[in-house]
């Protein structure tokens, strides 16, 4: 969780491993920083604590009132003049949002101070005269703490200083004040609505809530009574002016039916009676016409008949004619009878002479027959052309008498629809104003109060469980937070992914915590006997895989001369040196301890040996090498003190004698483990890098931070030093950040026992 660079991850690096070892983290850094956490719990516990034993108890009374969209019907059939929420959705929405702004507003604001008496309001009282006769720096401490918190209790906000105080009393009005302490709060899917008022005195908090559901019940039924009492001022003036307008309509419609000679009921009549005679004048003249046609035909025909030598029968005036038919049978008769006398006599016989004598007779008279009935045809057709003739005159003088007719309707009919418009005009609002002068004397109101406010003891405000539980939700985030933020601003080095990601080195391994038994400060001699007297421990354990891993970090050329060292003081770098010697020893190799920490040398002291010779005595030419090494304690396991602290280490180290004495050790151990200064410190660490194998670089888990570590990998590398890899020293096997390795060497049971 510390902040890192970024570099890339190890290539074993799995995304489901990756998200559990996330969590594992976070909850080893909250057990890490747990002082921390439970620290900033605590204070917001004892915040939350304090300020609820410190804070105003306030108690609510509510109220609840029905709202119906319409009032109660009295009278069946009589609409309220003041339409109220009917109607679709949105205007029912509309409706109800005006009431509930409404009873907020000012003018009820108002009348409740006025039914409950300003006095009885001691809050408003004090304030308003504070605000008429004091001056901000005439305002005492404990009256502006005391209107601070009623103006706080008021909702109007915490006031930070008395000129503030003031400057907010001299713009305030009670009225404001209470309009501001109305909750308004409508129940779902219904007609009701919920008034609460708060207050510290919960029987001032009772009547507050009832006067308000009484005061908005009377502005409401006011505000009906002002709107109708309008709507029947408005109405009277309306129905004498449409009566005038209505009789003026009805004069001007009386003189166009005199004017215009209209007797019948209506122009409607009139116009039924021209169009009725048009009809039968056309009918007349349409029969008259076919009878005057028919009989210029008839004639002209029997014109044609007697011009030419068609028989006049083929006239059906002639064929039907008896007179005709008499005449043609005595012709005929009298033919027959000269056709029988000439058979007998000659034509010049007296009886053949006057049988055609009278044949001439009957042709004469059937010829007159003929020509009077031409005469008769011709008459009939002169009488019909005249009736035809009368006829067409008549019907063209009715049509121009239906066409002014239709050109006087359209006047007519705009006088009638005047009329008309009027008079249902009128009748509506004669009708209307009847309903509202009803309304108008009703007075009902379609607020009622369901449920009135009564006193509680028990504070809405406050509320101590809550603000409990607050506290502890908000400490324990906090808590989280604090302990995650101490940990991620922690730039040290703690496990092994971290370190291989940040320094790029190879990991040799870890050197477990070493803690006295009796759980005391740690000592440098007991960390670094410590494998000695406990074998069989986990510490044993990791040192052994540290000497193995380091074995195998140079199988081509044997690591004969390692260098062990930190990049600052007290990292562990002797006792990492010490152990891994012991190892070595313990595995049959021939192992020597130099110590060529020229500045501040401990070894001598963790083995109880003299250090009156030794690197630096042999590095001056002083005694013998057989003579400055002793033995140990251990097989096989050698030590070279530093001897007397010279004033310039780094120059001594650095000379061809050094060199000379590491080429002789070479010869006589198979191991040799140099322990140093720190490398961030001074140079004496990258002098010593040049003439050994390689290098094992130690961090402390926990202290040696990023940067440190970074800085002495950059200087041992700058002299071309060989750095075998790093090792985590005095890693907590208990923090869950550690890896499955360490838990499986922490828990294993036979160094569990240990």
């Amino acid at each position: 969780m510390a902040i890192e660079p970024t570099a890339p991850y190890g290539p074993g690096d799995k995304g489901a491993e990756a998200a559990v070892i996330d969590v594992r983290m976070l909850l080893a850094a909250l057990q890490r920083r747990r002082w921390i956490a439970l620290a900033t719990f605590a204070v917001c516990v004892a915040l939350g604590v304090i300020y609820t034993a410190r804070a105003p108890r306030i108690y609510s009374a509510t109220t609840t009132l029905v709202i119906e969209r319409s009032a109660p019907e009295v009278l069946s059939g009589v609409r309220d003049v003041y339409d109220l929420g009917t109607g679709n959705y949105w205007a029912v929405k509309d409706y109800y949002e005006t009431q509930y702004n409404l009873i907020r507003s000012r003018p009820v604001a108002q009348r409740v101070l006025q039914t409950l008496g300003v006095s009885t309001l001691a809050m408003v009282d004090e304030i308003n005269a504070f605000s008429a006769s004091h001056a901000a720096d005439d305002v005492p401490k404990e009256l502006a703490e005391s209107l601070a918190y009623r103006l706080k209790v008021l909702g109007l906000g915490a006031v930070q200083s008395r000129a503030a105080l003031v400057r907010i009393l001299e713009h305030l009005d009670a009225a404001d004040i209470m309009s501001k302490r109305i909750s308004v709060v409508p129940v779902k899917d219904s007609q009701l609505v919920r008034i609460t008022i708060v207050d510290p005195d919960p029987e001032l908090a009772a009547r507050i809530a009832n006067a308000v559901a009484s005061a908005y019940s009377d502005v409401n039924l006011e505000q009906k009574v002002d709107l109708t009492r309008s709507a029947v001022d408005w109405l009277h003036g309306q129905v004498a002016e449409l009566k005038s307008t209505l009789e003026s309509s009805e004069l001007a419609l009386h003189e166009f039916k005199k004017t215009n000679s209209i007797v019948s009921a209506s122009m409607e009549d009139k116009q039924t009676i021209v169009v009725q005679t048009l009809t039968q004048l056309n009918q007349e003249l349409s029969a008259a016409t076919a009878k005057r046609i028919a009989l210029e035909s008839r004639r002209d025909q029997l014109e044609r008949v007697l011009k030419s030598d068609v028989p006049a029968d083929a006239v059906e005036e002639v064929l039907i004619s008896p007179i005709i038919q008499n005449l043609k049978e005595s012709y005929a008769k009298l033919h027959q009878e000269e056709s029988e006398l000439l058979v007998r006599y000659t034509p010049e016989h007296p009886r053949v002479v006057a049988t055609q004598a009278q044949m001439k007779v009957v042709e004469q008279a059937l010829r007159d027959e003929i020509n009077k009935i031409i005469r008769t045809l011709e008459d009939q057709y002169r009488t019909a052309s005249d009736t035809e003739k009368k006829l067409r005159s008549a019907m063209n003088g009715v049509t121009t008498e239906a066409l002014d007719v239709n050109r006087k309707e359209i006047e007519y009919s705009r006088l009638l629809r005047e009329r008309d418009n009027n008079k249902a005009l009128y009748s509506l609002v004669l009708n209307r104003q009847k309903e509202a002068d009803l309304t108008q004397m009703l007075r009902v109101n379609n607020v009622r109060q369901l449920e009135p406010a009564i006193p509680s003891m028990r504070p809405v405000s406050p509320r101590v469980r809550l603000n409990i539980a607050a506290s502890a939700a908000v400490g324990l985030m906090l808590a989280f937070l604090a302990a995650l933020l101490a940990d991620f601003l922690d730039n040290t080095l703690k496990t092994q992914e971290q370190t291989e990601r940040i320094l790029g080195l190879p990991f040799l391994g870890i050197v477990p915590s070493i803690k006295h038994e009796r759980g005391g400060a740690d000592d440098d001699s007991f960390r670094d006997r410590y494998i000695l007297t406990h074998p069989r421990s986990s510490v044993a354990e990791c040192c052994k895989t540290l000497r193995t891993n380091l074995m195998f970090m140079a199988t081509e050329s044997p690591a004969q001369c390692v260098l062990v060292t930190s990049s600052g003081p007290r990292e562990g770098k002797s006792t990492t040196v010490m152990n891994l010697a012991v190892t070595m020893a313990q595995l049959g190799a021939r192992t020597l301890v130099v110590d060529t920490d020229l500045r501040r040398p401990r070894i001598h002291k963790s083995w109880g040996l003299a250090n009156d010779m030794g690197v630096s005595s042999l590095i001056v030419g002083e005694g013998s090498v057989e003579a400055a090494i002793q033995r140990t304690e251990v097989d096989r396991l050698d030590v070279l003190t530093c001897g007397p602290i010279p004033p310039n280490p780094a120059e001594l180290l650095h000379t061809e004698a050094f060199k000379a004495l590491v080429g002789e050790l070479r010869k006589r151990y198979d191991r040799i483990l140099f322990d140093s200064p720190p490398v961030v410190a001074v140079t004496d660490a990258q002098v010593l890098a040049s003439v050994v194998d390689g290098v094992v670089l130690v961090a402390r888990a926990g202290k040696t931070t990023w940067q440190a570590a970074r800085l002495a990998k950059r200087r041992l590398t700058d002299v071309g030093a060989k750095i075998f890899g790093v090792v985590l020293n005095n890693v907590d096997l208990s923090d869950r950040r550690a890896t499955h390795y360490y838990e499986y060497a922490y828990y294993y049971p036979s160094y569990q026992s240990e």
